[in-house]
């Protein structure tokens, strides 16, 4: 039985230290957008974008070292790609954050965890185009 447990996570090693990194990564998202829209009452698309900044920085590094293991080098070509395919998930969950805020009236922390979701998704799907790829180049 542990065998086969075992062989389940190495098998899945990569998405559950995906769902690990991104989980923190949304806590960190989340916990800085709600500090700046509950406590310094900032707009919620400023503090999205203030949040946005902060788990991007995170995930990052986390990312790379520990889902992806990438072995490269941190640099600022790979940063900057990694920064652009995230670029999209920025905008994304700006945009149906707008929608569930503004046109659905949903509460703007509920929102946000719902929003989470999707952008969660979307961005290990980016992840790879940024880390994976250079394993082949």
């Amino acid at each position: 039985m542990t065998e086969k447990i075992r062989g389940l996570l190495a098998a899945h090693r990569e998405q559950l230290a995906y769902l690990v990194v991104g989980v923190m990564t949304t806590l960190i998202n989340y916990v800085i957008y709600a500090l700046l829209t509950e406590g310094l009452s900032l707009h919620y698309a400023v503090s999205n974008i203030i949040a946005w900044v902060a788990a991007v920085a995170f995930s990052y590094f986390a990312n790379g070292k520990w889902v992806y293991r990438s072995t490269s080098r941190r640099g600022w070509r790979e940063a900057g790609e990694f920064v652009l395919s995230r670029l999209f998930s920025l905008g994304l969950e700006t945009v149906l954050l707008m929608l569930l805020v503004d046109l659905l009236h949903v509460d703007k922390l509920a929102a946000k965890l719902l929003v989470a979701v999707v952008v969660v998704v979307v961005n290990y799907l980016t992840g790879l185009l940024v880390f994976k790829r250079k394993k082949g180049a």
